[in-house]
Order: structure tokens, then sequence, then C-alpha cells
């Protein structure tokens, strides 16, 4: 029977593939392990951070929890013996595997010490609230579109779906044969937005047109040629600042590690 913790642990990564062939070199004393594999000690310390990581996910630290771990842990210590005893570790894919692992995560690390030293603060996340409300207009008026696109790469492929559309054609349909854009696993779907949120181009089109049409022209963007459709309106509720603080903090982070990228790019010496 497969053990019900065996994928938590894995896609938590509470135990990388670094920390698991360190376990295997380091010395470790009896009083610090939970178990021995080949006389192979598994580190009591590794053993406790997963079953914090687990309890901070939700699960009760009780005794089937612990026995679970621990049975996991021998399993993936027997199976990284064998890797070893088959020289699987030495094999060009497997270093190249690790070393990605190993530089993915580092990369994420960086990417940690740099938010924790730049915490987003109440006044960035009031600033930006009032940034976005400007981009609504008068809020009595601020109307929501639900819409549906279709992307193609010229625009007599653009007209042609118009033309298919005109004819009877399901857009849904058509989206998810013609388009080019990743909207079209699900129809072509954007979901409800604002003007402000879309193209310019798009935003101009879209506020025009009634419920149930589509542009009767393609729309020319950087991204393609657009084909765009309502399928309803309805006026926009604004949230509160508590309300949308979830969003804000992400919008804000994501502004932040994208311009700490741009800097480090800028900085660098890069030759193509």
């Amino acid at each position: 029977m497969t053990n019900p913790y065996f994928k938590l642990l894995i896609l938590m990564g509470s135990l990388s593939i670094l920390n698991a062939t360190q376990a295997q070199t380091n010395s470790t004393s009896a009083s610090s392990t939970i178990a021995t594999v080949n006389g192979k000690p598994i580190d009591v310390k590794n053993f406790e951070q997963i079953i914090k990581n687990n309890v901070a996910n939700g699960l009760e630290d009780n005794e089937q929890l612990r026995s679970a771990v621990k049975d996991e842990l021998i399993t993936r210590q027997v199976m990284l013996q064998e890797v070893s005893k088959l020289a699987l570790d030495k094999t060009p894919d497997a270093i190249y595997g690790m070393n990605f692992v190993k530089d993915n995560f580092l990369i994420d690390f960086l990417i940690k010490n740099f938010e924790s030293k730049h915490p987003v603060t109440e006044e960035m996340i009031k600033s930006e609230y009032s940034r976005q409300l400007s981009l609504i207009g008068e809020p009595s008026e601020a109307m929501q579109y639900f819409v549906r696109v279709i992307v193609t790469q010229s625009d007599a492929d653009a007209r042609w779906v118009i033309a298919d559309l005109k004819k009877g054609s399901d857009f849904v349909q058509l989206a998810k044969t013609k388009s080019l854009d990743a909207s079209k696993a699900n129809g072509g779907e954007l979901g409800w937005v604002l003007p402000a949120q879309v193209m310019p181009a798009l935003g101009t089109v879209m506020v025009n047109l009634k419920e149930g049409t589509f542009s009767a022209l393609p729309i020319q963007t950087p991204n393609g040629w657009y084909v765009i459709k309502v399928d309803e309106k309805r006026p926009f509720k604004i949230p509160t600042l508590e309300e949308s603080k979830t969003t804000l903090i992400q919008t804000l982070q994501q502004v932040q590690r994208q311009n700490y990228i741009r800097d480090l790019l800028k900085a660098a010496k890069i030759t193509k």
C-alpha cells in the first residue's frame, strides 16, 4: 500500500536531493539518529524538520505521522544507497539533474533572502491600492467585462475567424482550435476584466461591444491579431483595501522581484 505521506513529503521538498546525499556522507552520532540503514544514520534533525513542515501544512503531530515519516525516510535511504551502489549519481544525466535542482533552490533562496530584507509595508500597500483605483476611473461608472479572445498570427487569419463566426461558428470551439493564446485551453476565456487590465487596443473595442457580440475587425497588438468577444457586462464593485490586501502584496512582491532581477542584469557584464 502506498504511504499516504509519500507524495506530500516529496512535494514539500522537505528532504532535498542535496540533504539526502549529505546524510549518507556525514557521520552522525547515535543519539541524533532515528534509525540506521546498513549502518548509515538517518538524522533526527531532518526528521523533525519534516514533521514541522507537515504540521505547518495542517497535519497533526501524532504517532501515525511520525511513523509514516520515519518509514518514508528509511525507504528513501535504501533507494539512495542503491543509487550509490549502481553509481547512478555519477552519470552525466544525474549530475545535470542534481545541479539543476541545486541551481533552482539557490535562486529561490536568493529571492527569499531579498524579500526578507525588503518587506512590503503598509504604506506601499495603500499607495498601490490608490494607484489601482485611479486606473478604474469613476467608481460609479466602472464596468467589468467577461471576455474571450482568439489570437492569430496575421490579419488574414483573424479575418477568416471573424468570417467563420459570422456564419454561426462557436467562439469557444474556434478559440480552442485556432487561437495562439494560452487561453485557448479555456475557450479563449480571460474572465472578468476591467478595461485598464487589458491592452489599450483591446480595452477600446471591449467597452463598445454589446453583450454576446465580437469585434467586427481584427485588432492589431504586439502579441498578434485579436478577435475579442464580450459575453457579459456588470457594474464593478470596488473591493476594500482589506479585501485587496493579499492580491496587492503579491503584486508588489512581483514588481520588487522583477526590479531586483533587472538591476542584477544591468550590473552584470553580459556578452551574447
